[in-house]
């Protein structure tokens, strides 16, 4: 469970960083944020192996 809420804080702070980082494009932050949950996903099921 504590994994899961790294994850999910983790994901918000790289898309809000995103976004303030691309100003004019704020779904940058929204593929970026998805990406990094995406990478959280594949990492914790390969460790459950």
């Amino acid at each position: 469970m504590g994994k899961g809420i790294l994850a999910a804080f983790i994901t918000l702070v790289v898309g809000l960083l995103t976004m303030s980082v691309f100003t004019g494009a704020e779904e940058v932050g929204v593929v970026a944020s998805i990406s990094v949950m995406g990478a959280f996903i594949i990492c914790f099921n390969e460790q459950k192996k």
